[in-house]
């Protein structure tokens, strides 16, 4: 427990940006009217639980980019005032990818907070500025532990013959979370007014040798890119998980 724990409503001096592009096709029909971003979760959309984190956080200065049924999300959020933060739109003519909006974004100083608009985490961002700073990255990539249980035995081979078998094992990774921490730097590697990922970006600083970290979440952490968490998001609502 610190100090900047027990004063949420501190501001940092940091902006934010908040992906909500995406055309959600993998969740239609519940996105055939309504951006993923805006799908109600816990009786309110998804991007408001992501912005009172960020205020909750200390940050207030954000950025969201929309272009699928962009209205929605404007006409709900409006300057971002009613929700004690103020909020700065980046509408893309044509989808940009994960990567390719924050090349419209101008005067940013300092590290940039990048969410993506369909996740839900309790990760403690300012946990991972300091991290970021440590570390003295250019990108820092918050990743989640994911495990992967095979329910059947697995087979070990040389060749024909058999060597072992493992009954139903269990695999670890770190996923991708969606949440990265930019320098300034960074944007050189961004192509304008282009498709571009983040995992393009990511995959263009280590060719370039830059500082490319993982920050580990231990917190709740979930991706809503199908049916299946969507429901879970809702059930955890619920139970007050988050």
């Amino acid at each position: 427990m610190t100090l900047d724990d027990l004063l949420p409503d501190q501001v940092v001096s940091m902006q934010a940006v908040i992906m909500a592009g995406g055309l959600g096709k993998r969740l239609l029909p519940l996105t055939e009217d309504t951006p993923k971003p805006m799908l109600p979760v816990g009786g309110k959309p998804l991007m408001e639980r992501i912005i009172e984190q960020l205020r909750g956080s200390g940050i207030n200065r954000i950025n969201i980019s929309t272009y699928y049924k962009a209205e929605k999300i404007i006409n709900y959020f409006g300057d971002g005032s009613r929700f004690g933060v103020k909020l700065n739109y980046i509408n893309e003519n044509q989808p940009l990818g994960t990567a390719g909006a924050l090349g419209l974004i101008e005067g940013v100083e300092g590290p940039l907070l990048v969410i993506n608009g369909d996740v839900i985490s309790q990760v403690n961002y300012r946990a991972m500025v300091a991290y970021h700073q440590e570390h003295k990255a250019d990108l820092t990539v918050a990743v989640s532990k994911y495990d992967l249980k095979v329910p059947y035995g697995v087979v070990e081979s040389d060749g024909v013959f058999i060597r072992e078998i493992l009954e139903k094992p269990s695999f670890s990774f770190f996923v991708n979370a969606g949440i990265y921490l930019l320098e300034p730097s960074v944007y050189d590697y961004i192509p304008k007014n282009e498709h571009f990922d983040m995992t393009n970006l990511i995959e263009c600083l280590i060719k370039a040798r830059r500082a490319v970290v993982s920050f580990p979440i231990v917190e709740y952490w979930l991706d809503i890119g199908q049916h299946v968490d969507y429901y879970k998001a809702q059930e955890d609502a619920e139970k007050g998980r988050f």
